[in-house]
């Protein structure tokens, strides 16, 4: 034991000089999975396990090194050192924006960051993100030391041909440190892991690179799958269907059956509004007057959310559109276009309608040519073909000049047809916003008044607030959006297109706006011109749970020729339910549909608003399955409503400056959004175990069913009829692919000029 001792420092130095690039390549690939942990899930996992299911996977990828002579190790150790930086650095990134991280599935997708790549730079890409490239450039340092001061150390150790012992010894340390990270996991920890819904909590349980292995195989996995799975996601396909009526209870009729069958629809997707953008007042004026008009005369859901996934825009379409949910592996617009769904443009086509949609934007942006015609639109108006770009702001031809020139073809379209469904993309409101600032004239200052001693009067002040900010930008691009769709009410009105009619408005998806943006918001104190931090008594913290409740944007029913009390509903809803609640309100029915008709649902139940990576919303709770935290929304207002100063002073702008009372300005902790506030709202009981597990599962079948739809083409084999004894080995491979888009050939419904 004492030569053991004596003889393992001389070892340990031999062993560190033998292998100074495979140690580095370890060192540097631990240290860039730690430093992703530490900027995204930060430490809310336990940290021992992640780092040594990382020590496992870095230490057996790295002994194939070994297979090489040494001087080819570098070119081994080079490759992974690069696919690991940007792996870290690409779910940095995609974590800012998706608060997920990033899958082999979505290598079709990254398409479509070329029509978004100034969005990427200026709003989601931070500088943190490129500290992840360390390990590259010190990678290359070592080996061009290693080259200047040693010439003949790759020589030297394929002299020593230690190559092998080395290789598996290290296979040996690999496999005794998975093992004993195997010993620390639990039952939810493996079926999270295979599940892969829940990628906030296997990364951070299992680290970066098991994440991204697990990923690869659940990905093929899923491919084979499709060819191979169809028989099992046939049968819960017909049983979901079968107990649908019984489990989804709802009344047939209400006041709102049939209020507007026969009626013209022009649908408003509204890019990247939120909701409290409604609620928003800048100096005391409204921010969105026009919405805001629409929404007091209308029917007003105040408490609706998106539900897409990466697919955004897309998604939301989609959903809005079929009541099915984003697809979780690939997007629809991508990878699964082409298949037959039950959508409102169908549906509405089959009762006579004409259908068109419009876009200020190219019609190969999210293949929404091809996504269009397979929705049941019968022309898809876009700017390659059908607009004159003569003001373009942000990505595309302005939201004014767009509708501006939709207007007289809408009025063609109302003397061609009897009957018509038409979508209005609105696109100037994308982020990075900052393309606003160019003609927007919109001020998000905050104006006070203040004695000046001097002259003896009370003088303006402007503090600065929102200016310069992307929030700030946000706000000026929302306004501008606002002022878009008034004027289109208003050209719409005086071509007569208004009666009728039907005015449908929804926003896509949130605006993906950082928490430091609200941070800043919310704890902006205009007479001091300073920002509360965390050890000030009244600052207010962008609560996962705040920020999440806060990304609701609006939906608006609205008709110029009534028929409906104008009223505000507060119950929870969701982008899929859209479909039933109009389809009541038109005359058709989907029974294919995941939503409800939020009119139907009984006073005694609760609405559900599910999500793609499984967290849910009830009136009761907002369910985070990553973190397996619940949050108490019951009399819960939304903290963008209130907490800012402009908020504050909405109702009493330009106040006159008094140290009595603005001189203690957020200086007292805020007793409804404190950190204390949101700690007593998070797992306090108000439900149990069984109600989270219930509505777990209904998330989880819905997800599951939605996806058999999508992959497998369903609905169109169940209205063809299952007896023709279709197996998987009838499925034509290709048509199945989760990592590219179906083959062209193959596309039989290419849209129609």
């Amino acid at each position: 034991m004492k030569r053991i001792l004596k003889s393992a420092p001389s070892y340990i130095k031999a062993y560190i000089c033998n292998n100074v690039l495979f140690l580095t390549f370890v060192m540097s690939s631990l240290i860039n999975s730690f430093l992703l942990r530490a900027f995204t899930v930060k430490f809310s996992y336990n940290q021992i396990k992640p780092l040594l299911a990382d020590i496992a996977a870095v230490l057996f990828i790295g002994l194939f090194a070994y297979c090489f002579k040494p001087k080819r190790r570098f070119v081994y150790y080079m490759i992974w050192t690069c696919v690991f930086a940007l792996l870290s650095a690409g779910n940095s990134i995609y974590y800012t924006n998706y608060k997920s991280f990033i899958s082999v599935s979505l290598i079709s997708t990254a398409s479509q960051l070329g029509g978004v790549i100034d969005a990427v730079t200026e709003n989601i890409m931070e500088p943190k993100d490129l500290i992840f490239l360390w390990s590259i450039i010190a990678m290359i340092a070592e080996y061009v030391y290693i080259r200047k001061k040693k010439p003949d150390y790759f020589s030297k150790l394929q002299e020593k041909k230690l190559g092998k012992k080395y290789a598996l010894g290290t296979l040996a340390v690999s496999v005794s440190v998975a093992g004993i990270f195997a010993t620390t996991l639990t039952g939810t920890d493996v079926s999270r892991l295979a599940k892969q819904w829940n990628r906030e909590y296997v990364l951070g349980t299992f680290g970066l690179y098991t994440y991204q292995i697990s990923d690869t195989v659940s990905c093929i996995h899923a491919k084979l799958n499709m060819l191979l799975g169809f028989d099992e996601s046939e049968q819960a396909f017909k049983d979901f269907y079968d107990e649908k009526e019984e489990v989804d209870k709802t009344s047939d009729d209400n006041a709102y059956s049939g209020i507007f069958k026969g009626k013209n629809v022009l649908t408003i997707h509204a890019e990247s509004i939120q909701q409290f953008a409604l609620d928003t007042y800048i100096n005391g004026e409204e921010l969105t007057p026009n919405l805001n008009k629409l929404a007091r005369e209308g029917l007003y859901f105040s408490n609706f959310y998106a539900q897409e996934s990466v697919g955004t825009s897309s998604d939301s379409e989609f959903t809005f559109s079929t009541s099915l949910m984003p697809a979780s592996s690939g997007t629809v617009a991508i990878n699964y276009w082409d298949r037959d769904y039950t959508s409102i443009q169908s549906m509405l086509g089959d009762m006579g309608y004409y259908t068109f949609s419009m876009h200020g934007n190219n019609g190969s942006y999210w293949n929404r040519m091809n996504l269009h015609s397979s929705l049941g639109y019968d022309k898809f108006y876009n700017y390659s073909t059908d607009f004159n770009i003569d003001e373009t702001i942000g990505l595309g031809l302005s939201d004014k000049s767009f509708f501006n020139q939709a207007v007289p073809k809408i009025k063609e379209i109302a003397e061609q047809n009897d009957k018509y469904y038409g979508t209005l993309i609105m696109l100037t409101n994308h982020t990075p916003f900052t393309d606003i600032e160019r003609v927007s004239d919109f001020e998000v200052d905050f104006k006070y008044k203040r004695y000046n001693e001097e002259t003896g009067l009370y003088e303006e002040v402007s503090a600065p607030f929102l200016e310069g900010t992307k929030l700030g930008s946000y706000f000026k691009s929302v306004h501008y959006a606002d002022e878009a769709i008034g004027q289109l009410m208003a050209e719409l009105d005086e071509q007569g297109l208004l009666d009728n009619t039907v005015i449908v408005i929804y926003g896509d998806h949130d605006a993906k706006v950082k928490e430091e943006e609200y941070e800043y918001y919310y704890n902006y104190n205009p007479f001091t011109e300073e920002t509360l931090t965390e050890d000030d008594e009244g600052y207010i913290p962008v609560d996962d749970f705040y920020y999440n409740l806060n990304r609701k944007v609006p939906f608006i029913i609205w008709s110029k020729d009534g028929g409906y009390e104008p009223k505000e509903i507060t119950q929870v809803m969701g982008m899929y339910d859209v479909q039933p609640t109009l389809g009541n309100m038109l005359g058709f029915e989907n029974k294919y549909a995941l939503g409800h008709d939020i009119f139907s649902i009984d006073e005694d139940e609760e609405n559900i608003v599910i999500f793609p990576n499984g967290n849910f919303l009830t009136d009761t709770i907002y369910y985070d399955s990553q973190k397996d935290k619940y949050f108490d929304i019951t009399g819960y207002e939304n903290v963008a409503k209130y907490a800012s100063c402009n908020q504050t002073y909405k109702d009493t702008p330009n106040p006159i400056y008094s140290y009595e009372i603005h001189g203690l300005y957020k200086t007292a902790a805020d007793e409804n959004y404190s950190r204390t506030a949101a700690e007593t709202r998070t797992n306090n009981g108000i439900v149990d175990e069984n109600y989270i597990s219930e509505r777990s599962g209904y998330a989880e079948e819905r997800i599951n069913i939605s996806n058999a739809i999508i992959y497998y083409d369903m609905i169109n084999k169940t209205d063809e009829g299952f007896g023709g004894g279709i197996n998987s080995t009838d499925i034509d491979k290709d048509k199945f692919s989760v990592f590219s888009p179906p083959s062209t050939d193959d596309r039989d419904r290419l849209f129609a000029a």
